[in-house]
């Protein structure tokens, strides 16, 4: 994949900053594995480091290891998946969804909610052999299923990634604070709110995908709150 169209794929997830070059469940066993025997304050070095475990995050983060990345993923708390799984909010789609207006990644993780269902749950004939079928029948979206399930089918993608070692989970880490050297961000310093344990992550690149764009102030970017007005842009909204 040429570098512009890599910078495209990830930055489709979260905010992209350019830095100096340079379950509970099984991930995360073996992330916390990997990271238990790092001294306080340890540095962890990645090809890009991913600030938020919420869907955009997750995504930026499959996007980079599949094309050969070595990332590092942190989340405040011990469930990736932000609005799937945290908030419990069924997933927000266009009405063309079951045929086109999604992605080939985010397609594979909506069949396997489906087939989760298949195989795991009694279901009638006419509706293990609905291609389309709602398993939670609601009509606020296509595709309403529990949390639990979509939290499984996060870790069932991420998993080949995390044991090869290419991808490793921060569970429980906030960023606190950045180190910038003219306008470029040098590290991100993460913090366990259980433990207190302190790491400083370092890569060429670092994705914002908090929920609330943790690292603008961090990082000192510039960046304003609210709606442009028509003047500034000149666009019709």
């Amino acid at each position: 994949m040429k570098r512009r169209n890599f910078l495209k794929a990830v930055s489709a997830g979260g905010a992209l900053m350019i830095a100096s070059p340079e379950l509970k469940s099984m991930s995360q066993i073996n992330a916390s594995g990997r990271v238990s025997v790092l001294s306080h304050e340890e540095v962890l070095k990645a090809d890009i480091v991913v600030i938020g475990g919420g869907l955009g995050g997750v995504a930026s983060a499959l996007s980079a290891v599949k094309n050969g990345k070595k990332v590092i993923l942190t989340e405040e708390t011990d469930w990736l998946g932000g609005q799937l799984t945290q908030q419990g909010v069924p997933p927000d789609e266009n009405r063309w969804i079951e045929h086109t207006g999604a992605t080939k990644m985010y397609r594979d993780f909506r069949n396997r909610i489906r087939e989760y269902y298949k195989k795991n749950y009694p279901l009638k004939e006419e509706v293990r052999n609905n291609p389309y079928f709602n398993p939670g029948n609601a009509s606020v979206s296509r595709l309403c299923h529990e949390p639990k399930v979509a939290l499984s089918i996060l870790h069932e993608m991420l998993a080949p990634y995390v044991s090869s070692g290419r991808l490793t989970v921060l569970y429980h880490y906030k960023a606190v604070k950045s180190s910038v050297q003219q306008d470029r961000v040098e590290d991100v310093t993460v913090k366990n709110s259980i433990t207190g344990e302190v790491k400083i992550l370092t890569a060429p690149y670092f994705i914002d995908a908090t929920e609330l764009g943790d690292l603008l102030p961090l990082t000192g970017t510039e960046f304003v709150t609210g709606m442009e007005s028509k003047k500034e842009t000149g666009e019709l909204h």
